[in-house]
């Protein structure tokens, strides 16, 4: 079979997945897919070959071996189909960043799952609310894989009215506060979406002017980023307390959204479910599995362990699958939290070893 009947067999399976998970085995599309990756993407048949890993002994979706995310800065990780978009990590100027390579088959994937995960765990109730996204366009950050996913949202959840408010001249105030008076007036929910440390600059401006809200029943919050790499570190339940206080949006209608420009899939807060914001953890969807390794010996951390994250996302088709993190978390019986970037820690799995394993292969 070629490589293109090969993906698009494998893109439609994953497709009817995302939407009807009951009807699916997700260890067996993990197989598959890393099948399919080991043929088609070099980086991934090197590892599996240097680990002893490979397609024909894996029986099972965690034996399927990672990727460190950082190897997405310095080797070329796409299986050389069509590409159509290209999306960049952040990062410090003129470091290197993550690279993330789609076709458009690839993109319609990242979508289905971008909207089956807002409808479980954030948009249940449909196209109801007016969503500003505290975020420049993509069309003004073509490479910014969260942008692109909120415009998703958008189009598919937002009343007339939703829209990015970053442009060229920075947020615009002006528009974000009409917007919300007349939503108020017409009580229209609002959902505001943005980066972590972006909301604690909208807070602290409001605060400053001494100015509170009372947004329309229903409206919530989505931030996404956290705080890392920030000068300042703003304790969740604070900030929650915060929200609530100066835009009436309650706790549980706050939800962070883990996303990496690695992976197709996000990884959401659960309290919008269980209206319990004390239990807040993140959940994996149905084609996602997220493990807390020890970082040394590379075996599942016991709960309650720190210890580093790795991501398998079956929407990571044309990409590693398997996502090995330097973002330290840990596990109890209800998820997973995320604790920060790791630091000091020598992994067998994601420092020197990389290299070795990929015997000098580079590219985009």
């Amino acid at each position: 079979m070629t490589r293109e009947l090969a993906h698009d067999a494998l893109h439609d399976r994953l497709v009817s997945f995302i939407r009807t998970p009951e009807v699916g085995d997700f260890n067996a599309l993990a197989l598959a897919v890393f099948e399919y990756q080991y043929k088609h993407i070099e980086v991934v048949r090197r590892v599996a070959d240097y680990t002893g890993n490979t397609p024909d002994r894996v029986q099972r979706w965690n034996d399927i071996p990672a990727i460190p995310a950082r190897a997405f800065k310095s080797y070329s990780m796409f299986d050389d189909g069509a590409l159509a978009h290209t999306f960049f990590s952040s990062g410090t100027s003129g470091a290197p960043k993550s690279k993330a390579h789609f076709s458009e088959a690839g993109l319609t994937l990242m979508a289905e799952s971008i909207l089956q995960n807002a409808r479980k765990y954030f948009l249940p109730e449909g196209r109801n609310t007016v969503i500003l996204v505290l975020a420049p366009s993509p069309s003004l950050a073509p490479h910014m894989i969260m942008a692109w996913g909120m415009e998703q949202l958008i189009q598919h959840f937002g009343l007339p009215g939703s829209r990015f408010l970053v442009g060229p001249e920075g947020l615009d105030q002006n528009g974000l506060m009409q917007t919300f008076t007349d939503c108020i007036r017409a009580n229209i929910p609002v959902t505001l979406i943005g980066a972590s440390f972006g909301f604690v600059h909208l807070l602290d401006g409001l605060a400053a002017k001494s100015l509170t809200l009372q947004l329309p029943e229903g409206s919530r919050l989505m931030d996404a980023g956290g705080f890392k790499g920030r000068s300042r570190v703003v304790r969740r339940n604070d900030m929650d307390r915060a929200i609530t206080e100066t835009l009436a949006i309650p706790a549980h209608l706050s939800v962070n959204l883990l996303g990496m420009t690695e992976l197709a899939s996000q990884f959401y807060d659960d309290v919008l479910i269980h209206r319990d914001p004390q239990r807040r953890r993140k959940s994996n969807a149905p084609w996602t599995r997220t493990v807390v390794l020890d970082p040394r010996s590379m075996q599942f951390a016991a709960h309650g362990t720190p210890g580093l994250l790795c991501h398998w996302d079956l929407a990571n088709l044309e990409r590693p699958c398997a996502v090995l993190t330097d973002d330290l978390g840990v596990r109890d019986a209800l998820g997973w939290t995320v604790l920060g970037r790791a630091k000091g820690v020598e992994s067998k799995g994601c420092s020197l070893t990389i290299d070795a394993m990929l015997g000098g292969q580079t590219g985009g």
